[in-house]
This record gives structure tokens, sequence and C-alpha cells, in this order.
């Protein structure tokens, strides 16, 4: 049971450390971090709880995965990500993982393994990345899976709309994500599950690239 105290009359329920898992205190801590003003509107829990499925979709498909482990990072692998500051989210959220889980008590050892997947998880640094855990390649391809597809356009132009940025840079920019992605998928159920998107992104993108030109891509 809750432990209570008594504050002028009122009953004060304070619930016990152990009362939840610690993946579900750790993504309490998410949400709140979330919610810090200048945060990409692209990578809000919405996001995070969408690559949290795909991993465990793909998790399902292999033998021996840390499965809270692997829900960890997934959960704090964008905890702090700024708009317009992409390409220092990784070391970003890796700070601020260490700092939730510290203050949740999870062992260094544990805290290590943690950071060590969320800093394997980004394209930015693909040429000298090297994935040393099964976990971080199930991150990798799940992250990679929200980037595409119906909700995948919609979060890039959400982000560049945030940004202020042309369109035709979104587009630019999302061809190139996509095309580095497309060639370092990790999992056999990630690259079956990405390929079944592919075809509709690139459809999407052609239509609206014509668009733009003013054609009619009906009659091209």
């Amino acid at each position: 049971m809750p432990r209570s105290s008594c504050r002028g009359g009122e009953i004060i329920r304070q619930p016990k450390r152990n009362m939840h898992t610690l993946v579900s205190r750790v993504r309490n801590h998410v949400l709140w971090h979330l919610e810090i003003p200048g945060q990409s509107v692209a990578h809000r829990i919405d996001h995070l709880d969408r690559v949290l499925a795909n991993a465990r979709r793909i998790a399902a498909t292999q033998s021996g995965i840390d499965e809270e482990l692997l829900e960890l990072a997934t959960l704090l692998h964008d905890v702090n990500q700024p708009v317009g500051k992409k390409t220092e989210h990784v070391r970003l959220s890796m700070g601020t993982a260490i700092e939730i889980l510290r203050t949740e008590g999870c062992p260094e050892a544990r805290i290590d393994r943690v950071v060590q997947i969320i800093s394997e998880h980004s394209t930015e640094n693909m040429q000298s990345s090297q994935f040393t855990s099964q976990e971080a390649r199930i991150l990798f391809d799940a992250d990679k899976l929200d980037g595409l597809g119906a909700v995948g356009i919609a979060r890039v132009f959400a982000l560049y709309g945030q940004m202020g940025l042309p369109l035709q840079e979104a587009i630019t920019w999302y061809r190139g994500k996509i095309a580095v992605a497309s060639e370092h998928l990790q999992t056999e159920e990630g690259i079956r599950l990405c390929r079944a998107r592919f075809p509709y992104v690139q459809d999407f993108l052609t239509q609206l690239e014509a668009q733009l030109r003013g054609e009619d891509p009906a009659r091209s």
C-alpha cells in the first residue's frame, strides 16, 4: 500500500518507489522533458511510442534480447532534441538519459549500456558507427521505420514547418535521409517492414515535386 502523510488535515498519499517499473518511471521523466519549449515537434512522445512498438515487433523475431534495456534506450533516444540542432541531439539525449537513469537509481553499468545504444541510433555519424549490440541494431531499424510511410512524411514536413524552411529543402533532405537509412538497415524484420513503406514515400515525393513544378503527374 502507498505510504500516507497528513498535512493540514489532508491525507497525502506517497507512492512507493517500486510501484512502477523502471521503464514506466522513465517514460514519465521523458514526458516532462519533451514539453520543454523548443523541442522538435517531430520527436515527441508519439514518435517514441511508435518506435517502441516497432522495436518490440522486431525484437519478437529474435532471441536473447534484453527487453528492458531496449525499451529504456528507445524511450530516451530522442529525449533532448531541440529544433534546429539535429546533429547535436544524440549527445544531448545521452546526457539527459544519464541524468534520468541516475535519478531512478539505475546501476552505472546499466546506464552505460543504454547510452551506448542511444549513441548508435542516428544516421548523422553512420560512417564511424559500428553497432555493438543487437539491441542497438533493433533501435536503429525501429527508428528509421517511423521515418517512412505516411507518418514519416508528416513528421518531416511538420519539423521543417517548425523551422520555417522551404518545402523543396525538406524534400531534398528527406530523400537523402531515407537513402542513407535504407543502405544501413540491420535486421531482417526491419528491412521487410521498411521496404513495404518505400514505394508509398517515393510515389508521394515524385508527385509532390511534379506539382511544385506546375506539372500534372497524372499526364506524365
